[in-house]
């Protein structure tokens, strides 16, 4: 799910310092850390949350009640949770990383258990975001990484064999995401066609 990826990206982001010297899961996020431009995200993002009604309003929505309640349902999930747990033990700080995600946007702690293709508003966000993205290396980084680092190819297995059905149940059965899903349509981001996406490339069928 892109949920998954979003969580990785944020994780790879905090703990990009202190890179111990040995080679793991860690340091497979951290070379695909180095190929993201941080500081032109960071730029894009001052830019629409500055000057964007449309995005500043997705923002506010990221701080209000419903939101907190996508928040709370989804960490609450045992493939969730077991995913934060696989990672933490790969010895990433994901909790820390995810509290301080949740306390800039006023959420709930979660708890560890043992340029541009549209101008303007969260649709251009997405679009210019994804065109600051240098996929093709990415994609050879990817494939590089499942032949020669033992430990990513064991974090893709996992989540390739993760259970799919856990999610769709997750989101038939929540009122609070299918809001959220039907406000990205609304903003014009094709959220669906990008998560059949994600779902065939790690075999789990269609959304």
């Amino acid at each position: 799910m892109k949920t998954i990826f979003v969580l990785t990206a944020l994780v790879a982001f905090a703990t990009a310092s202190s890179i111990p010297d040995t080679r793991g899961l860690k340091e497979d996020f951290q070379d695909f850390v180095d190929l993201v431009p941080v500081e032109k995200f960071a730029d894009l993002a001052i830019r629409y949350l500055t000057s964007d009604k449309e995005f500043k309003e997705f923002f506010a929505y990221l701080k209000g009640k419903e939101f907190s309640a996508v928040w709370d349902q989804f960490f609450a999930l045992k493939e969730v949770k077991d995913v934060l747990n696989y990672l933490e033990d790969a010895h990433l700080d994901v909790y820390d990383a995810l509290n301080f995600v949740a306390d800039f946007l006023g959420l709930h702690h979660v708890q560890p258990t043992v340029k541009s293709l549209k101008t303007g508003g969260l649709c251009g966000f997405v679009d210019e975001a994804l065109a600051l993205l240098p996929l093709d290396k990415f994609q050879t980084l990817f494939e590089e990484k499942l032949k020669t680092s033992p430990e990513f190819k064991a974090f893709f297995e996992k989540l390739h064999n993760t259970d799919f059905h856990k999610f769709v149940d997750f989101y038939n059965n929540s009122k609070e995401v299918q809001s959220l899903f039907q406000k990205l349509r609304n903003y014009g981001v094709d959220v669906d066609r990008f998560f059949d996406l994600v779902a065939g490339f790690f075999g789990w069928g269609k959304f």
